[in-house]
């Protein structure tokens, strides 16, 4: 999406300290490397950093084999359950209580279909998770776990029995952090069950699995903290990596390095989101590691991208057609592109966008990620200011490949 492509420039002389004092917020990498944001344009709270969770097995710093930073848009998040796939779907009912289990049947279900990945060799060996999704050996994982392999780095799959195989990457999509890798298809594959994060709610019981700093089998237990967190991670420390925007499920399971790409499961069994990020503290603030906030993408949004993965090796993403800055005063379209989605809605440059579909968005993020919840040749409606006057715009999603 041309008006959310560009990836937050960060950076700093010192790596130790953040570039506005010891208390402001930063979006670190394993291991200590900091990397620090520009400060809010609201005064709105503020968070501390988003980090991906991909563990690196050897102490080798900076290799980029499955790491991404990520930043938490703003404090912002609603009870209410996201669609990543239509808003016009009927909201199913929460799980009967009849169909509640205990943690320990949860993991009995789920930590057979759940795998450790390593991807490279040597000392620049990374480890993420992933969860079987077929007997054909089609395997889900984040993007920022596998995007080593996409220049030839091998990956190697590790069962929770311990048996060890190769996989080949089947295709993976950048925007939305998601990854579909290949093991020989074998009928003792164990998939697991997915379910409807639709069903997601505010408080229920949530189960965390993977392999967080390469020790595989790992199961924690929580909640749901919150729904449509707008969280941004990145593929890489550069500049012009790619970026992904995700409506992100809290929790505060504990995820650590080393759980990204693994399931986050409801009290069925049943996979609600994919394990893709946790919100760190900034240097000087006491902890680097996990606080209890952690992000997954939704299973209806990486269900449909995963289907688009293994059917042509890539996905399409939604876009609008427009550049994007934040002022004081909102989001405003900086730039209209001919014949893009926005132009054809009748929107121009300058227009201040302040909702979609009714959402209300008050950040660039926070735009981009609500977008991203719908697919190309979607309707959405636009509600914005032009000069004093409020008006609203039906929008017909662009579509890009990424």
């Amino acid at each position: 999406m041309s008006d959310g492509s560009a990836p937050h420039r960060t950076g700093s002389s010192d790596p130790t300290r953040s570039a506005f004092g010891d208390d402001a917020p930063s979006y670190h990498w394993p291991f200590g490397e900091a990397v620090t944001t520009a400060p809010a344009r609201r005064s709105r709270p503020r968070t501390g950093g988003v980090l991906a969770g991909a563990a690196l097995v050897a102490l080798l710093v900076g290799s980029g084999a499955g790491f991404g930073a990520a930043r938490l848009s703003a404090d912002r998040g609603t009870s209410a359950p996201s669609d990543p796939v239509s808003s016009t779907d009927p909201v199913p009912a929460p799980l009967p209580p009849g169909e509640t289990t205990s943690t320990v049947e949860v993991a009995r279900r789920v930590l057979p279909g759940t795998v450790m990945i390593e991807v490279g060799s040597g000392n620049g060996t990374g480890t993420g998770s992933g969860f079987v999704l077929d007997r054909q050996g089609h395997v889900m994982t984040n993007n920022h776990v596998v995007a080593g392999a996409a220049s030839g780095s091998r990956i190697r799959v590790v069962f929770s029995d311990g048996r060890q195989t190769s996989a080949t990457l089947v295709g993976r999509s950048p925007s939305y952090d998601l990854a579909v890798i290949k093991v020989k298809a074998d009928d003792a594959l164990t998939p697991v069950e997915l379910g409807d994060s639709r069903s997601a709610r505010v408080g229920a019981p949530v189960v965390a699995v993977g392999s967080p700093l390469g020790l595989p089998g790992t199961v924690t237990q929580g909640i749901v903290s919150a729904l449509d967190r707008p969280v941004t991670v990145n593929e890489s420390g550069s500049a012009d990596a790619p970026t992904a925007y995700i409506d992100g499920i809290q929790t505060d399971a504990s995820i650590n390095p080393g759980n990204s790409g693994g399931p986050l499961v409801d009290a069925g069994a049943r996979v609600i989101g994919v394990n893709s990020a946790i919100l760190t503290l900034s240097a000087g603030q006491g902890q680097s590691g996990n606080i209890g906030i952690g992000f997954a993408i939704p299973i209806n949004q990486a269900r449909t991208i995963g289907d688009l993965l293994i059917a042509d090796g890539k996905a399409t993403y939604p876009v609008v057609g427009a550049q994007l800055q934040e002022t004081a005063s909102g989001v405003e379209l900086l730039s209209v592109d001919s014949g893009g989605a926005a132009r054809k809605a009748g929107l121009r440059a300058g227009d201040r966008v302040s909702s979609v579909d009714g959402r209300e968005v008050e950040t660039r993020e926070e735009l981009v990620v609500i977008i991203r919840t719908h697919r190309p040749g979607d309707k959405v409606t636009v509600g914005y200011t032009r000069g004093t006057d409020e008006a609203e715009a039906e929008l017909t999603l662009g579509g890009r490949v990424g």
